[in-house]
């Protein structure tokens, strides 16, 4: 998950399902994950080097809006990025106007910070160890929920079940 730019989603998937670790690295790829996906949000000069960028809105060379490539640089004195382009003999000079995540990685970074912690939504995501956890720490909530003994006979706190999926399962259930 390291190098989250080059991943396709499909891959993203399969590595997180075969027990990949979002937080493992320096940075890990959830940091990694959340610069991306905020960079044109909040901050667009946010481009690491290593980031796959489409290029877009050059003026002085058409020809290459919509061509994707690698931050391998930046320059805070002239606010440029060097870009590197397949097919180009050297880096491209790029403001960070001309520049937004590559949409592969946007959509691997966001299936990142899904996967981040367990919830209902993420539960695919998750290794198989970790899903069939959560099937298990779930029936004991359905078990405490519909304990007659416990609720005067009633036996019946979906309450309980909501709470227990929305507060107990994300810190019961590991990677």
């Amino acid at each position: 998950l390291q190098h989250l730019e080059a991943l396709t989603f499909d891959r993203a998937r399969a590595l997180l399902r075969g027990s990949a670790d979002p937080l493992a690295g320096e940075p890990s790829a959830l940091e990694r994950a959340r610069v991306l996906c905020s960079w044109g949000e909040s901050d667009p000069t946010a481009a690491a080097v290593g980031s796959a960028v489409e290029i877009r809105s050059l003026v002085s060379r058409p020809s290459m809006n919509g061509k994707v490539g690698v931050v391998v640089s930046a320059n805070a004195s002239t606010a440029r990025f060097g870009v590197r382009v397949a097919g180009e003999a050297k880096a491209l000079a790029l403001r960070p106007a001309n520049l937004q995540p590559a949409a592969e990685a946007v959509e691997v970074g966001r299936l990142i910070l899904k996967a981040a912690e367990w919830s209902p939504q993420s539960h695919e995501l998750f290794p198989e160890a970790a899903r069939k956890r959560a099937v298990e720490v779930m029936r004991l909530g359905y078990l405490i929920a519909w304990d007659e003994e416990r609720f005067d006979g009633e036996g019946a706190a979906p309450g309980l079940v909501d709470l227990w999926r929305t507060h107990v399962l994300p810190h019961a259930v590991r990677r």
